[in-house]
């Protein structure tokens, strides 16, 4: 990721007027949106993920070609989804979504008159750039699918703390509603989208980490569109887009980062090689979902820079915290109170006990203590490190990871089943399809 030393445009009064646009290679880089707390925020986790690697910055002097196009693609948004999203409006959702549906199933030219902005969306997913290192990606995808279990565990509770935290991220869900009115389905769908992405031939176009990926940038899509208009310009100009380019891309941070971070905080080191074929794994993944390719992380070093900055961004949630974290953590409770005592234990050791209290401050897990299971969580995840880090030096180490990658169970397999499990036994029918956003309040705007 690298780009000349471009002119920085000077602060706007009015961005929806003059920064909503599509950054083209060479123009002037648009300054960041006000930064949302006075220092970096989430400093804790960015020290514990990061230390070893870079400079830990606890001030705003980011200047680098990687942190100056992340902060011009904070005004900007998915050019591709947003226009199907507009599309759906357009013609209505039951027509749009099965010419989404075939297209994605069994190609465009499947599709009858299919409309402009489709045709737009499958000529990008269907041509996946050279770039783009398969080869490494696989690797990857390995090495993702062999963290520790217990990384697994505390990756999907860090996903529901940074979901809470982040502030545009805390302010979509809560306005949305999706967790609080169907939020096993949400709950579901996203461990179903991370189990598919972690599946052996997810490269394939066809595969269903493919489609799942296509399918959650639509709803992302949706839910931006109709965020945005609800919001309008008063709120762009403060917050930009509520899923803007560069915070999307955090993604690779939340959820292919981490695990690997979390293993090597409990003593199970990775090599450059194996965080670049990482980074080249996520690369893939963020492509088919909308993202830029300009500021997509192509090395670990990038994955890493990039998380720390992106991190120091995420602010301090919004007026939605309460509602957020309580239906959050009402999803963890349908499985037993423990798994909600695990998710705050677990996450704390990455982010410290005063931001994991936060997340649940005027809860009632607010008052929890959760001290001595984080002890139990750490030691387990030392002793799972230390096992792994053994084999890990055993000559049929490659072979040995790459049959386990095969077999069917990859990270977040865990947490999907046990969802599914729970609606069985209270006999409730949960869909996976990824329509939540089709007909939806937010939808309608």
């Amino acid at each position: 990721m690298t780009t000349p030393h471009l002119e920085t445009l000077p602060p706007s009064d009015n961005p929806y007027k003059d920064f909503r646009y599509f950054y083209c290679d060479g123009m002037p880089l648009r300054p960041a949106p006000k930064r949302r707390t006075e220092k970096p925020s989430w400093s804790t986790a960015r020290h514990t993920l990061f230390d070893k690697w870079h400079r830990v910055r606890d001030d705003w002097s980011y200047d680098t070609p990687q942190t100056r196009l992340l902060d011009d693609h904070m005004w900007q948004t998915d050019e591709y989804g947003n226009q199907v999203a507009e599309m759906f409006r357009r013609v209505g959702a039951k027509k749009a979504r099965a010419d989404f549906e075939l297209a994605l199933n069994e190609g465009i030219d499947k599709v009858e008159n299919p409309e402009p902005e489709l045709v737009a969306l499958f000529e990008q997913l269907d041509n996946i750039p050279e770039w783009i290192d398969l080869e490494a990606a696989e690797r990857g995808r390995v090495a993702y699918y062999n963290v520790t279990r217990m990384a697994e565990k505390i990756t999907f509770a860090f996903g529901y703390w940074a979901t809470t935290l982040e502030d545009r991220t805390s302010s979509a869900t809560g306005e949305t509603q999706m967790f609080e009115i169907n939020p096993l389905q949400r709950g579901i769908e996203t461990a179903n989208f991370f189990v598919n992405l972690g599946l052996h031939g997810v490269f394939d176009r066809f595969s269903e980490g493919f489609k799942s990926a296509a399918r959650v940038r639509l709803i992302h899509a949706q839910a931006n569109r109709g965020l945005d208009k609800l919001w309008g310009p008063e709120r762009y100009n403060e917050y930009s887009w509520p899923i803007n380019s560069s915070h999307m891309i955090s993604g690779e941070g939340w959820f292919a980062l981490v695990p690997l971070a979390i293993d090597e905080f409990f003593g199970r080191q990775h090599s450059g090689k194996e965080w670049d074929d990482v980074a080249m794994y996520w690369a893939y993944v963020l492509y088919v979902m909308g993202g830029e390719e300009r500021i997509i992380p192509k090395t670990g070093d990038e994955m890493r820079k990039m998380t720390s900055f992106l991190f120091a961004n995420g602010g301090q949630s919004s007026k939605y915290r309460v509602q957020v974290a309580t239906s959050l953590m009402n999803i963890y409770e349908m499985m037993g109170e423990r798994a909600a005592l695990e998710a705050l234990a677990g996450v704390s050791l990455i982010v410290g006990d005063e931001d994991t209290r936060f997340m649940v401050k005027d809860t009632k897990w607010e008052s929890w203590d959760w001290s001595e299971v984080a002890k139990e969580m750490e030691a387990q995840g030392r002793a799972e490190a230390a096992e792994l880090k053994k084999l890990d030096e055993s000559p049929d180490a490659p072979q040995r990871l790459a049959q386990r990658a095969k077999e069917g169970n990859p990270p977040w397999m865990g947490a999907l089943r046990s969802k599914i499990q729970w609606a069985k036994d209270n006999g409730i029918d949960i869909p996976k399809n990824y329509q939540l956003h089709d007909d939806s309040v937010v939808a309608h705007n």
